[in-house]
């Protein structure tokens, strides 16, 4: 099984990179923060997983062995194959990722072909998973809850008011991080709260 490659990289589009391993050219779907990273011309070396299945072979290719690891816990959920999970991984960052999961946040994971209901699933699914494996991974984060009941409220006044989703959830994620974890929030003191953190960013 191939865990890694070395190469260099002949081409990048918008979801994968083409890369020249031994004079065989591999295309490889990566993840944002690998393609962000790539540069024809320049050898890389990175993790990688091969995914046989019928419609064929596929290749993935991710920046460290956290994302391969998250990615494979977005495969064992059901209706979640290997393209799906690596645009996952492509239209939101690692942190924000194992955010979205361990704070029951589907909103907050956005990508095509990723519907609410199938969010909904992963997070239920995966939030134990996440929080043993990756607690403390996501940097500046903690893995308090955000699933009070007027969250999405707050959510939907933040975007209303011009901040994306992801702004917005990991404005409220972190105004609750950073607080006692025994206070109770109101909706008001929340979005006040959140307002504050993200004209501070």
């Amino acid at each position: 099984m191939i865990s890694s490659l070395r190469g260099k990289v002949l081409s990048v589009t918008d979801d994968s990179i083409i890369l020249d391993v031994s004079g065989f050219g591999i295309q490889l779907f990566v993840s944002k923060a690998l393609i962000n990273n790539a540069v024809a011309g320049e050898e890389i070396n990175c993790p990688a997983y091969m995914q046989i299945s019928d419609a064929g072979v596929s290749m993935f290719g991710f920046a460290d062995e956290r994302e391969k690891e998250l990615f494979l816990e977005l495969v064992q959920v059901k209706t979640v194959g290997g393209k799906l999970a690596i645009t996952v991984l492509r239209h939101n960052n690692f942190d924000d990722v194992v955010q979205a999961i361990t704070s029951e946040s589907p909103r907050m994971l956005t990508a095509p072909g990723l519907g609410a209901k199938r969010a909904e699933r992963i997070c239920f699914e995966l939030k134990n998973k996440i929080e043993k494996r990756f607690l403390g991974a996501a940097s500046g984060f903690t893995s308090s809850p955000a699933s009070g009941s007027f969250d999405n409220s707050v959510l939907d006044a933040l975007v209303g008011l011009g901040f994306s989703q992801s702004e917005a959830a990991r404005a409220v994620a972190l105004s609750k991080g950073m607080a006692d974890p025994e206070k109770e929030w109101t909706e008001t003191e929340l979005l006040r709260a959140s307002l504050s953190m993200l004209q501070r960013r």
